[in-house]
């Protein structure tokens, strides 16, 4: 029997991955398939998994044959399917259980050659998110589509998220090339132009998992622009050929080409310039020979009409300018769209590093290139107005000065209705800093400006406020030779303000602050219905009142609308002189289906006997209300965003009515219904995801109050500010950790046009307002001062750094410390530093913070990274100590001595040596022997490091070979009572062991703001349940890492601790029993104290093989346990002979402590000039 579908799986070398692949079609709920799959001659234990799965499903057929390559594995898949329709599956990737059935459901209903669908990246450990590639192609479902009617399917250029009907494939006889690259795209885009109609779906149709090493991972080879180029010309050269023989199909081939050509400059060919930076010399040669080939083929106003930032790069490329293209690109990079303007009547772009200079129809700029910039900074109502404040300034044409900021606000209803807004030009340094790039000044864009509600009613003319009227906010710009005009927009900054809040003019006219986009506008709105009450009535309602203005015929219902399931209920409506009233049900709400922390609202309309409706408007006075629906779930009464009444079946949740900021700093808020039971305030930052835990006070009457001080928060180990960023406002239950069961902290509406509220507290600015309408949010600013914040303070604050180190004459006596880059008090800087001071040297001893979130001890001064201070410090302190590099641009001044600490033993491969590997940054490893280059001393931990250190660093100087400093804490005399002074601090009961677990970060799981994920596979659940009765778990994660620890306590009775924040792990070395780690380089530290170690290695393969690279046989030579799973974990901990040392462990102490003694320090002091020694 003939399948519907035949499913062809190229398989080269994917035994990791194959199963996960094979699984995911077997388990399709469209079952009508057959799975060809074609081993292309691979060495590994592919050929067994797929051989296994034809053994064992009759739907699976394994063809074998030698290696040819992915596109001839297809090809000879195609040649053995039978289905009715044909699809491609990489065998590295996954399907979705419903994709088949989805695809071809369309396809049966719509009669189309081929569907398309959605993609999802599938990252490690199973996270799924958004290809981004994919968004804008598959934003809507299509059904029957053209390529020539949707242009944007241009982007979709892979195989494997289609189905196909065979015949559409058979009769254009479509065949992958065969030992190249970007083999999809020679295929698919013919077949986008040949079909007569295409389904595109918006539904997630594959799985596109992100690997190391793929063919796709870099970019930066020969190889890689050859076969792009000539998979674009292939395609090119179909639309020629159908340009020149199809003549009666009504297709505008010429307009195709010309399209495609476009998209090749700007897209296919754009990831190649883009990764230039990261190539060689060859690969150099070969982008600027094979783009040009292409370039030859494409008509001169294809390249006339890029964008600027192309029309440049092309221009280069075309006369092979490849060192000023390749310093365009830096200058990109750190200065984002920045360009000089030259001229007023035909204003050209100029660029600093170019020299050869650019010719005027390249570099002339259009309207569009010179686009205005605008941003609300603050949108608040005072005394019946609406006051904004924000800055405007033409990209690229400064605003340093009052004189160059010349503009004016306008509100905009339809083509010709104006109103002209009172406009003063306020000075505004956030918006040279936050326009990221260091070419121009902006400094005076700023402007304030004032609406009066009452001007747009009057001037709606006799309509008054009977109709709805939008009002528009824009704004002109004098730059460049005209003005120029664009919309104000409601956004910029992380601290951009709430949209203000709803003005009632009276009770029949109201004005509605909205976005569109992100454009704020004014709606004036007439108030047909306005809510005056609310109460519960016998039997289990809710009583709904309200006056009603005279609007033609009266409604006679009240409606409720689920807004997500569109379900209506309707109440009868009793009408009185001009109010109404409504009971409505309780039972309507409580959705049991609903998940426990989901919010369902409901819409509230009065209907007219013709189904006509309008909404029933609440003003902010309005006392919110709290309807009990039982198992903690209840019916929030309240206003929307639009100023209408809204029933929120939801969580019950903590409202905050009432706001104070004393004057010694601290934030109290109040409000009333608190989640049941004990509760805790947590700040969650939206970007790392670090939490902070507060108290919450149960007042009488079920009230509530929280406090914190946003300038001095406490944790176990210090006080800090804090730190920078937005901190979202949740109550928990004590002990819960998964924020999808937190519940969001409210304020009242009566309190929205009393935010934001801003306090300076010891020289940072923190503001409480609110997100999404009615959420309580607290941003921290930015702990440098003003003007050394943005990047053209930074570059000016690198041009002083210069100029102080070559002319300010003698060093200072002092030593800058720092520890991983200002984030801790930490390691062997600390230890150097405590030296010094034992040894009293006459210097001044300075710290560099980051964001003022390290607590240091009486007699050191921090220095803010990146503050004035610190550029200051690194160009005149006689002695600089880092464990991390310094920045590219710092050069060692006369006399300076710079010492080198490292952090750690490398196990990973560290450096030049990664090289060529898939997360190197090839940029960064070229600028390492001039970074070393600038060290006096490298202080190395072992003799197995010096080389490895060395060569990695393209180091040629002075190695001290002592052991780090930061490990002689764990030799000193008095470690035992600094162990029993931290156990104590931390409630550690002194009849549990200590395990330390120090996971390492993972570079393929980036987060925001710099941070990695937690990787946290180690089950605390099942280790608490083994091991708690006698056993404490500190985590620690890496310095890199966000989030938190899930379920970590601090109380006696805590089986999990959180002590990542603690300053110093040589300390918690100290109080631990055994060390759990991965690959951190903490075990060679570890190994000094003799006791256990454990290696939950559960990614070892692909850390060591795809990731990082190690430097030894770690299996073979790890001084403890290697495990993968939890349970093995466990039961190593409580193997007795497990914590006996063993030969390996010896071993591995005679190899990698062999210099560690305790005298580190001293010896590292002994050569510094300011330590007593040199």
């Amino acid at each position: 029997m003939t399948p519907r579908l035949t499913v062809v799986v190229p398989i080269y070398n994917v035994e990791d991955y194959l199963d996960d692949c094979l699984r995911s079609l077997a388990g399709q709920t469209m079952a009508d398939s057959e799975i060809v799959m074609v081993d292309d001659g691979s060495t590994d234990g592919s050929a067994r998994i797929a051989r296994r799965f034809a053994e064992a499903d009759g739907r699976f057929r394994l063809v074998e044959q030698e290696n040819a390559g992915l596109g001839a594995a297809r090809n000879t898949g195609v040649r053995y399917a039978r289905g009715e329709f044909l699809t491609f599956v990489d065998s590295d990737d996954t399907v979705p259980e419903d994709a088949y059935e989805r695809m071809l459901a369309a396809l049966d209903a719509s009669g189309s050659d081929f569907a398309t669908g959605n993609v999802l990246r599938l990252g490690p450990g199973g996270a799924l998110t958004q290809a981004p590639m994919f968004r804008k192609p598959m934003a809507t479902e299509r059904s029957g589509t053209r390529l020539t009617r949707d242009w944007v399917l241009l982007g979709d250029r892979i195989a494997c998220n289609k189905v196909f009907r065979k015949s559409f494939w058979d009769r254009h006889s479509f065949v992958f090339p065969s030992g190249v690259l970007y083999e999809d795209i020679a295929v698919v885009l013919p077949a986008y132009f040949l079909a007569c109609g295409v389904d595109v779906l918006s539904a997630p149709v594959y799985h596109w998992r992100t690997r190391d090493g793929s063919i796709t991972a870099k970019r930066a080879v020969p190889k890689g622009i050859r076969d792009r180029v000539t998979a674009v010309s292939s395609v090119a050269g179909f639309l020629t050929g159908r340009a020149s023989t199809d003549t009666g199909s009504g297709t505008d081939w010429a307009d195709a080409l010309r399209r495609y050509h476009q998209h090749v400059l700007s897209g296919d060919l754009w990831l190649f310039i883009e990764a230039l930076p990261d190539g060689d010399a060859e690969f150099h040669a070969a982008l600027l020979d094979h783009a040009n080939a292409f370039a030859a083929t494409v008509h001169q106003g294809v390249f006339d009409a890029l964008p600027l930032h192309l029309r440049v790069k092309w221009h280069l490329i075309r006369e092979r300018r490849m060192p000023e293209l390749l310093a365009l690109l830096a200058h990109e990079k750190a200065d984002p769209g920045a360009f000089g303007v030259r001229g007023l009547r035909r204003s050209r772009a100029e660029y600093p590093v170019l020299t050869g200079g650019l010719p005027r129809a390249v570099a002339t700029l259009r309207p569009k290139e010179l686009p205005v910039t605008s941003h609300i900074t603050e949108a608040v109502w005072r005394e019946g107005r609406l006051h904004l404040k924000g800055y405007a300034y033409v990209r690229n044409v400064p605003a340093d000065a009052r004189r160059k900021s010349v503009k004016a606000a306008w509100l905009r209803t339809g083509k010709r209705r104006v109103l002209p807004l009172r406009t003063r030009t306020v000075r505004m340094p956030a918006a040279t800093y936050e326009s990221k790039q260091g070419l121009h000044v902006y400094d005076w864009a700023g402007f304030e400006t004032v609406v009066d509600p009452r001007r747009l009613v009057r001037a709606q003319g006799s309509g008054g406020g009977s109709v709805r009227t939008v009002w528009k906010l824009e704004m002109g710009v004098f730059g460049a030779g005209r003005l120029r005009r664009a919309p104000l927009r409601l956004t910029g900054s992380a601290a951009a303000p709430a949209v203000p809040a709803v003005h009632y003019v009276d009770d029949t006219t109201r004005v509605v602050p909205a976005l569109s986009g992100n454009k704020l506008e004014l709606r004036v709105e007439p108030v047909r219905a306005l809510l005056t009450g609310h109460a519960p009535v016998g039997g289990g309602a809710l009583r709904i009142e309200g006056l009603l203005h005279p609007t033609g015929t009266p409604p006679t219902v009240l409606a409720v609308q689920n807004w997500y399931t569109k379900d209506v209920h309707e109440a009868e409506l009793s009408l009185g002189e001009g109010t109404f009233t409504a009971d409505v049900p309780l039972t309507v709400f409580g959705d049991p289906t609903a998940r426990r922390q989901a919010t369902v609202p409901w819409g509230v309309h009065l209907v007219r006997p013709d189904g006509s409706r309008f909404a029933v408007a609440a003003r902010a006075a309005i006392r919110p209300g709290h309807y009990a629906l039982g198992d903690g779930r209840e019916v929030y009464v309240t206003a929307n965003a639009a100023g209408d009444l809204v029933l929120s079946d939801q969580t019950e949740q903590p409202v905050v009515d009432t706001v104070d900021w004393t004057a010694d700093g601290e934030l109290i808020l109040t409000g009333s219904r608190p989640v049941p039971g004990r509760a805790e305030l947590v700040l969650r930052h939206s970007g790392h995801h670090e939490e902070n835990v507060f108290a919450v006070d149960t007042l009488a009457d079920g009230r509530f109050r929280m406090t914190l001080l946003p300038a001095a928060v406490e944790g176990l180990h210090g006080v800090r500010q804090l730190a920078e960023g937005r901190w979202l406002l949740y109550v928990r239950e004590p002990g819960e950790s998964d924020p999808e069961r937190y519940t969001a902290v409210r304020v009242q509406p009566s309190r929205h046009q009393t935010l934001p509220l801003v306090r300076n507290l010891d020289g940072r600015e923190f503001t409480l307002d609110r997100h999404h309408q009615d959420m309580l949010q607290l941003h921290s600013g930015s702990a440098l001062p003003e003007q050394d914040r943005g990047a053209y303070r930074q570059q000016r604050l690198r041009s002083l750094y210069a100029t102080a180190r070559a002319t300010a004459g003698p060093l200072r006596g002092a030593v800058l410390y720092s520890s991983f880059d200002g984030r801790q008090y930490s390691d062997s800087p600390r230890a150097l530093h405590e030296e010094l001071v034992r040894r009293r040297a006459p210097v001044e001893h300075l710290w560099v913070v980051r964001d003022r979130q390290v607590t240091l001890p009486a007699g050191v001064r921090a220095v803010e990274l990146h503050s004035g201070d610190w550029y200051d410090a690194l160009a005149r302190s006689r002695c600089v100590v880092t464990n991390t590099h310094l920045p590219e641009w710092f050069e060692r001044a006369d006399g300076q001595y710079v010492a080198q600490t490292w952090h750690g033993t490398p196990l990973k491969r560290i450096g030049r040596d990664l090289s060529g590997s898939a997360h190197a940054d090839e940029r960064y490893i070229a600028t390492l022997p001039r970074r070393s280059a600038q060290w006096s001393v490298l202080v190395s931990p072992n003799g197995f490091s010096t080389p490895i250190m060395r060569r990695a660093f393209g180091y040629e100087g002075t190695v001290l070979e002592s052991g780090y400093p930061r490990n002689d804490l764990l030799h000193a005399p008095d470690r035992g009572k600094v162990a029993d002074a931290l156990r104590e601090a931390l409630e550690i009961p002194e009849d549990k062991r200590v395990i330390l677990y120090a996971p390492t970060w993972r570079e393929d799981q980036p987060k925001k703001g710099g941070r990695y994920g937690l990787d946290l596979r180690l089950d605390l659940a099942q280790a608490a349940e083994e091991l708690a009765q006698d056993h404490v778990l500190l985590v620690r994660r890496h310095y890199l890492v966000g989030g938190t620890v899930p379920g970590a306590g601090r109380g006696a009775a805590d089986f999990v601790r959180d002590v990542s924040r603690h300053p110093d792990v040589a300390e918690l070395m100290l109080i631990s029993d055994a060390l759990v780690t991965d690959y951190s380089s903490l075990m060679f530290d570890f190994a000094q104290t003799g006791r256990p170690m454990y290696f939950h290695a559960y990614d070892l393969e692909h850390y060591r093989d795809t990731l990082r690279g190690f430097y030894f046989d770690f299996e073979s030579a790890a001084p403890g346990p290697v495990v993968t799973d939890t349970a093995a974990l466990v039961a190593a901990l409580r193997a007795p002979g497990s914590r006996v040392p063993t030969a390996a462990y010896e071993r591995f102490r005679e190899t990698f402590c062999d210099l560690d003694d305790g005298t580190a320090a001293a010896r590292l002091a002994d050569l510094m000039p300011v330590g007593g020694g040199a």
